[in-house]
């Protein structure tokens, strides 16, 4: 089993530092930290690509998909980058009903069981980052932290054509619904430059930095 951040757990479920847990509550984070693993199903899928800035429009294409990424953020994540690397992961349908099963018979199940999902997830992209480093070895590129449509001023609106780049229904079982919420729910989609000056790269950091973020004076995990 991949190992869990509890501190992580914590954060997501709005936990203070040196906040007191009770031991009902410790307990029962530490056995969903272990069920969240035995009832996902756990995939990811990715593709690499060139990439191409454009500095007078601040636009990045990625080539041979018809994908074009606007925004300042993206812009100066992916401007120096050589290419670009398409990540969609999951954790399937089986951990949702598990979520929901929960709300409504053990309310308090079901908000920890969400907030270890979230954490999972991000150990799954961590994993994928792993796969993408290893296939881009002999080239030694190197990866920048990943950023997720939706972030900064990255419009939400990519997402169909960028799961259907990665064909990620069929790889996954990844699909959106019309308000371009992704099914299942734990799911991520991320964009990871790949850079041949590491200077250049801003090497992946665990999270994301909360300047590029347009929820930075709102949001609650900031805080």
């Amino acid at each position: 089993m991949i190992e869990l951040d509890k501190k992580e757990i914590l954060r997501y479920l709005g936990y203070r530092r040196n906040q007191e847990l009770t031991e009902t509550v410790d307990q029962e984070i530490q056995e969903l930290m272990i069920e969240v693993q035995k009832i996902s199903n756990p995939r990811y899928t990715f593709r690499i690509f060139e990439c191409q800035s454009n500095e007078e429009n601040r636009t990045i294409e990625v080539l041979g998909t018809g994908l074009l990424f606007e925004g300042k953020s993206i812009y100066n994540h992916l401007k120096h980058a050589k290419k670009v690397a398409l990540l969609a992961s999951t954790l399937g349908i089986e951990i949702e009903r598990k979520i929901r099963q929960y709300s409504l018979t053990a309310m308090s199940k079901s908000l920890i069981l969400d907030a270890c999902c979230t954490e999972y997830i991000e150990k799954i992209c961590d994993l994928a980052e792993c796969e993408i480093e290893e296939s881009i070895a002999e080239e030694r590129l190197v990866l920048n932290r990943r950023f997720s449509p939706g972030y900064g001023d990255l419009a939400l609106d990519i997402q169909p054509k960028f799961l259907a780049t990665l064909e990620a229904n069929r790889r996954i079982g990844l699909n959106l619904s019309e308000s371009l919420l992704m099914i299942p729910r734990k799911s991520v989609t991320a964009i990871i430059g790949l850079f041949d000056d590491p200077k250049l790269a801003r090497p992946r950091r665990k999270k994301l930095n909360c300047t590029d973020c347009w929820m930075n004076q709102t949001c609650n995990y900031r805080r």
